[in-house]
């Protein structure tokens, strides 16, 4: 990785971000209709509120460093089969994804940085990051130092790759036991299981390949994804949440029904899984985008390649400019926007869509609101809630702001005042989470997976929200805007400010 202190530094300073908006238009007189919206988007009973730090190294169970026989190999080897011959070839789709660039991730490298720190002498908690941002290396024993560098380049450029994923076993099958130091009890806390040797593992069980391969239903279900995707501190006998969204899934309606992770994640096409002449055209070949809601992050790290900081090919440019326009168009699905006006207030509700929390997973300053306008019959602005400063980077907090964000933080831990906080590694607490839950919850599951709502109250089900303003004087026409942010202002500079580990 090239590039120094002062240049990587100023592009936290930059606190960009990307802001998707869903817009409803409508005269006040009349409610308008509804329309698709636009969005950016086995733990203990309860947080450890006054658990004291563990002095012992982070160890948990699942394949464990140089356990495997034959190393992770390089997505290289899989590009000749997998890749350059459609637009949803596995290898060019994963190219352009976020896994792909787990390792390289700017804000990832600050926060873990910090967390090290925040932790010095006591655990080595940025092994447990490096497990699931850095899988290959972490199982060839080049996760320590913890704070990453001892990574080689290519360590930072593959991230999550090819060959990892289609190794993995499920941990709480036999063959998943008897490959894990210890038995894995949990699909989740990066306690993955991967075989020791080369046997490409998938969703197919009859594919000819220069290779072993066997079926696994494993990949066609969402505990493969929980397995990073279920995240709680290891510094509190995992008794605190860092992020749930495989849990939300999981006590959600969609879990009831059968729909899994990657039904939106990867969405399957009609094609061909390699470019050989055995391969079979079939109706389920997975894209390996596994688009979400960072529609940001694809030009930070754009950025960071032409100022020299990273290098990847121009292939991955391209694939990284289409992994942007994708997650705008799976984002413009995720929430409805119903607006009301009647009696000198305007309702406005917020419908849920997506499979787990809206917006879910590492708070990292994620944040969604409603920005409301109102203008007179000349067009003039006359009222507004939510207003952002494009310049500035600050929203403005009026008295009617509603905004859907989580606020982790630290309670009765010695040398820090309780209150939110941005250390994830010290935090034991959850003071306020009014996310928008998914359709089909249950508070008793959520309380009991710690995928805690906390200031907010829905009913069992409920994947909604209802926010009344009222109308000013005088207004003839209300402009409905729900605004999401991938990361804050405030998140960035927190990184900016505490990050003194390393360039990032």
């Amino acid at each position: 990785m090239k590039g120094g202190a002062k240049s990587a530094k100023a592009l936290l300073r930059l606190a960009a971000f990307l802001m998707v908006t869903l817009f409803l238009i409508g005269c006040l007189s009349t409610p308008s209709a509804p329309k698709e919206g636009v969005t950016d988007t086995g733990p203990a009973q309860h947080g450890a509120d006054e658990e004291p730090l563990h002095t012992s190294p982070v160890f948990l169970p699942g394949t464990q460093p140089h356990d495997i026989k034959q190393a992770i190999a390089s997505p290289e080897v899989c590009e000749g089969c997998h890749g350059n011959y459609e637009e949803y070839a596995p290898y060019d789709t994963w190219g352009g994804s976020m896994m792909s660039f787990a390792a390289m991730d700017p804000l990832f490298l600050a926060l873990n940085a910090i967390a090290n720190r925040d932790l010095e002498g006591v655990v080595e908690v940025g092994d447990y990051c490096l497990r699931c941002h850095a899988p290959a290396p972490w199982l060839e024993g080049r996760s320590e130092p913890v704070d990453g560098s001892n990574l080689t380049e290519q360590d930072l450029e593959i991230g999550v790759s090819c060959d990892f994923c289609h190794r993995m076993v499920d941990p709480l099958t036999n063959e998943g036991r008897e490959l894990s130091r210890p038995d894995t009890t949990v699909h989740g806390n990066a306690q993955y299981v991967v075989t020791p040797v080369y046997e490409r593992r998938g969703p197919y069980d009859d594919a000819e390949a220069p290779h072993p391969t066997s079926y696994s239903e494993f990949h066609t279900k969402s505990e493969i994804c929980g397995t990073c995707h279920d995240i709680y501190n290891p510094v509190y006998d995992l008794e605190t949440p860092v992020e749930t969204t495989y849990s939300e899934w999981k006590y959600s309606a969609y879990a009831e029904e059968g729909v899994e992770c990657q039904d939106c994640h990867m969405q399957p096409v009609k094609g061909y899984a390699a470019y050989s002449g055995t391969a079979k055209l079939r109706d389920n070949v997975y894209k390996h985008e596994l688009v979400g809601g960072s529609s940001w992050m694809p030009d930070v790290l754009l950025w960071m390649r032409d100022k020299g900081y990273v290098s990847f090919d121009e292939e991955r440019v391209e694939a990284l400019q289409r992994t942007k326009v994708l997650a705008v168009e799976m984002l413009r699905s995720a929430a409805r926007l119903d607006v009301e006006a009647s009696g000198g207030r305007l309702k406005i509700k917020v419908t849920n869509l997506a499979g787990h929390k809206l917006p879910t997973g590492y708070p990292e300053g994620r944040r969604m609101w409603l920005n409301v306008r109102f203008y007179d019959a000349q067009g003039n602005l006359i009222k507004e809630s939510g207003a952002y400063d494009d310049g500035t980077g600050e929203l403005a907090h009026d008295p009617e702001l509603k905004i859907y964000h989580a606020e982790p933080g630290m309670k009765d831990v010695e040398g820090y005042p309780d209150g939110p906080s941005f250390h994830f590694a010290l935090n034991n607490h959850i003071y306020f989470d009014n996310r928008i839950p998914p359709r089909g919850f249950r508070n008793a599951d959520f309380e009991r997976r710690m995928a805690y709502i906390r200031g907010a109250e829905y009913e069992d089900g409920q994947n909604w929200d209802e926010t009344e303003y009222t109308i000013p004087e005088g207004a003839a026409k209300a402009v409905v805007r729900l605004r999401y942010q991938s990361t804050s202002k405030e998140f960035v500079e927190f990184l900016r400010d505490e990050n003194r580990g390393n360039h990032w």
